[in-house]
């Protein structure tokens, strides 16, 4: 009888150690299991799956149109020491054909800020469009830091002072009003009574041979600014060659309009077909 007992109790221990040893397998088994899974995840995320389902690229563009719309303001440019918006925009045609209204030369007086003197050489005409003077004066201050004496000759001209200009011209020419206004605007019609353009150092051919001009061809678009009456455009402006007039329309829009070999009125032209 005693033996039979010590033989069940050995059978129980026995059961006992193997349902245990059981027990730990399958509990490493699965810890194995989980292991194994988590590392396979953890590599789809690292090949463009996110743990979540989504792909990775998918997340990388929605945090890129989240930049974008953060800058969708201005487009800034650093120039030197300024900081200019290249997405400005100036584009006002005055021509004579498109002659500004008649109450433009009152009511642009509130938007003339005059220049500083270190940026001219003339004390009769000093003034410019607010919103032009960054861009001119950033202009004139880096010409000026590479060697260059550019400076701002006749800005904003008022109807009175370009009317005088224009009678002046006529009786040059021997009263004829359609010559003298190729070489001066009549009131009204003129880029200069909408402060938006400035002649530099003279109103003079010699102008062209200068470094001065030099350096505005290569760098005037970076401001902003356009040689704005050429030989070969004048029977589309209707002015002369001028090297020294150079006329204000934003960063981006002058440098389309030079690489498109476009004066102003053509570019109008160009965007309103684009629209």
């Amino acid at each position: 009888m005693q033996d039979r007992r010590t033989a069940r109790r050995k059978a129980i221990i026995r059961r006992r150690i193997f349902f245990g040893g059981c027990f730990l397998s399958l509990a490493l088994l699965v810890a194995v299991i989980v292991f194994i899974v988590n590392a396979v995840v953890t590599n789809n995320n690292d090949d463009g799956v996110s743990s979540n389902g989504e792909n990775s690229a998918t997340s990388e563009v929605t945090s890129s149109k989240t930049e974008e719309v953060v800058s969708s303001g201005p487009t800034m440019v650093t120039m030197g020491e300024y900081t200019l918006d290249a997405d400005f925009s100036m584009l006002l045609l005055v021509n004579a054909q498109n002659p500004l209204p008649d109450t433009y030369d009152s009511d642009v007086r509130a938007d003339l800020v005059e220049i500083d003197k270190i940026y001219r050489n003339n004390d009769n005409v000093t003034q410019i469009h607010k919103d032009v003077y960054p861009y001119i004066t950033a202009m004139v201050a880096n010409a000026q830091k590479d060697g260059v004496d550019l400076k701002v000759w006749s800005p904003f001209r008022s109807y009175a002072i370009q009317k005088d200009l224009f009678n002046k011209q006529v009786a040059r020419v021997g009263g004829d009003e359609a010559k003298a206004a190729t070489v001066v605007a009549r009131p009204g019609t003129s880029e200069h009574n909408t402060g938006l353009c400035a002649d530099f150092n003279m109103a003079s051919d010699t102008f062209e041979t200068t470094k001065m001009y030099e350096w505005m061809v290569e760098n005037a678009e970076d401001y902003g600014f356009v040689m704005r009456y050429s030989a070969e455009k004048q029977a589309i402006t209707g002015v002369i060659h001028e090297s020294w007039h150079w006329r204000f329309v934003g960063i981006k829009n002058a440098k389309q309009m030079n690489a498109l070999g476009l004066c102003l009125e053509e570019y109008v032209e160009h965007l309103d077909k684009q629209n």
